[in-house]
């Protein structure tokens, strides 16, 4: 197959698979199209059935050529996605358990496999870990956010030598994960297929279609009236990069330069990130509201918030939430939290998680519970918001009662979710997922995909992978570029 990117015609840029998004997810989907594959490399896999099957593969073939339903089949995880438990499974063999197993696959560069890609995103590789405040530690530091054969540790373990790092923490900060990113795809040579700074705003379908000259009149008309049906379709992706020369920057000004791209495969992997959840109570667009952590972040960076502050009251019981809550703690700020659920609900995503490996979610947990106490958390389990007011005070209601509480605060933080900003897609993608007519959602309504090959149900040739497909860790939306690629090769032999 060529090795080009894409081919140029009258400004249209022609290749074969266009990613939208350049996240984790969409950077290991280039790691696979550019041609690398995993091997099997007969270490035995505490699951026996699995190990059967892995040695019955055939020398010489790699992962990506066998059937991943056969191989992925009685898998269970923390995803309800097979080929993402199966790929993690191999790599990262009963990380479930809190075990550190070494890998079971090796990797190498095969050759003449390689299948044409570009990757846009709005930011540089590394999706939404660019826009987070990079002087942030992460809450754990394990192998779970690393991308194929380049383990984590070991390239941190390297930067701290190099950069002669005083501190001996085992701890990475955000701009260690970001450096991590960036050095992947540099280091794996990707970089030429990846397009930074590219905002997409269209994809949408475009069909082949033969004209035909009418024998009377002479007008040009359609060959066919029924074109969805007997005619095959490409993907047109639209959208624009902002360029600035020298004299634009002296200017301020910035020039917007537009871009087409058409190509048979389109790979949706720009993550659920774009848009927070709003409550959709009185009040909520207030300056002292806050719905994302980055801008919780700036708060805290700019010294606005002390240990003397009001309390802020943190809206929600994911790991956002905990991350508002641990930030705000760890700085002596008080906190009022809120959440709707039980605390003991079984779907709390702290249950999920081991508590070996994220003790300080599991700390939050236990605040919420009522098991651990701390002077600057107060929780309020089966709670809503009713009203934010302008004095900085916030209403909240018991679930089922009639009971109002006031609380001052001198900041809310709602950390309810978010959501992809699929504006690009016709509808908005709403008749896409599981749920038809309803927006895409990561946790209620994902992408409705054939989870092998992560292809669309609705239309050929478009894939989700990622948080759009409910993969939200790293280490699990890995698993859909295996998907993908063993699906497209097989295309290709057909």
């Amino acid at each position: 197959m060529a090795s080009h990117i894409c081919s140029f015609i009258n400004g249209t840029q022609f290749t074969d698979v266009v990613i939208v998004g350049n996240g984790p997810s969409a950077i290991s989907l280039s790691f696979l199209l550019s041609g690398n594959r995993p091997y099997y490399n007969g270490i035995p896999h505490s699951n026996e059935i699995l190990t059967r099957k892995l040695e019955d593969i055939k020398n010489g073939l790699s992962i990506v050529d066998q059937d991943l339903e056969y191989l992925s089949e009685g898998l269970e995880g923390r995803t309800s996605n097979p080929v993402a438990l199966l790929l993690d499974a191999l790599q990262h063999p009963d990380a479930d358990l809190g075990a550190d197993n070494p890998s079971l696959l090796y990797w190498k560069k095969v050759e003449n496999v390689a299948i044409p890609h570009v990757v846009l995103g709005k930011t540089k590789p590394g999706g939404s870990w660019q826009r987070m405040d990079g002087s942030m530690q992460t809450l754990s530091l394990n192998s779970w956010m690393e991308l194929p054969t380049a383990p984590f540790r070991e390239w941190l373990a390297k930067k701290k030598m190099s950069t002669m790092a005083a501190n001996s923490s085992n701890r990475a900060t955000i701009a260690d994960v970001k450096d991590y990113y960036l050095d992947f795809v540099q280091q794996k040579e990707l970089a030429p297929n990846f397009y930074d700074y590219h905002t997409v705003t269209s994809v949408q379908k475009v069909f082949q279609l033969k004209s035909c000259i009418d024998g009377e009149s002479g007008e040009v008309e359609p060959c066919c009236q029924n074109v969805k049906q007997n005619h095959s379709y490409l993907w047109e992706v639209r959208g624009y990069r902002l360029v600035s020369g020298t004299d634009d920057v002296e200017n301020g000004n910035i020039i917007r330069e537009e871009f087409c791209f058409v190509a048979p495969c389109v790979v949706l992997a720009n993550g659920t990130y774009d848009i927070p959840n709003k409550l959709g109570v009185e009040g909520e667009n207030l300056p002292n509201v806050i719905h994302s952590l980055s801008d919780f972040e700036k708060v805290i960076k700019n010294n606005n918030l002390s240990s003397t502050s009001d309390s802020i009251l943190v809206v929600g019981a994911g790991l956002s939430a905990a991350d508002a809550i641990l930030m705000a703690t760890q700085k002596g700020i008080p906190v009022v939290h809120s959440f709707r659920c039980s605390s003991n609900d079984p779907s709390l995503i702290f249950r999920k998680l081991p508590a070996v490996m994220y003790p300080e979610y599991h700390t939050i947990h236990s605040y919420m519970k009522g098991n651990q106490e701390c002077e600057l958390y107060k929780p309020y389990a089966k709670h809503k918001v009713v009203e934010i007011m302008e004095e900085n005070t916030v209403l909240i209601q018991a679930l089922g009662s009639d009971t109002i509480t006031s609380v001052n605060v001198s900041y809310t933080v709602i950390m309810i979710g978010s959501r992809s900003d699929l504006s690009f897609l016709p509808n908005e993608g709403r008749n896409l997922g599981v749920v038809p007519k309803w927006p895409i959602d990561s946790k209620h309504n994902p992408f409705d995909i054939n989870v092998y090959s992560y292809q669309s149900n609705y239309e050929p040739g478009l894939y989700a992978m990622g948080p759009l497909v409910g993969d939200n860790f790293v280490r699990f939306g890995i698993g859909g570029a295996l998907g993908i690629v063993n699906h497209m090769l097989a295309r290709q032999k057909e």
